[in-house]
């Protein structure tokens, strides 16, 4: 398992994880990269300010349309 799948897969199970958080549970000290990596392979990771002030990651599930199905801006 690479680090950015590992980040991917905590960030699934930990949403609004700190930057902290992640370095604690993955050893993963530049964590900033891989969430750099994850967007470039189609991983949309947000992050926002958490209720204790600080800034939390987590990734945003899209679904995506069916192979045929139109998408209406309506």
């Amino acid at each position: 398992m690479t680090q950015t799948t590992r980040l991917i897969a905590y960030l699934r199970s930990h949403p609004g994880a700190s930057g902290l958080e992640i370095i604690a549970a993955l050893a993963l000290p530049k964590y900033t990269s891989r969430i750099s990596d994850a967007r470039a392979a189609g991983f949309d990771v947000v992050c926002e300010k958490r209720f204790d002030g600080l800034n939390g990651y987590r990734v945003v599930e899209r679904s995506a349309p069916i192979t045929g199905e139109q998408v209406s801006a309506w």
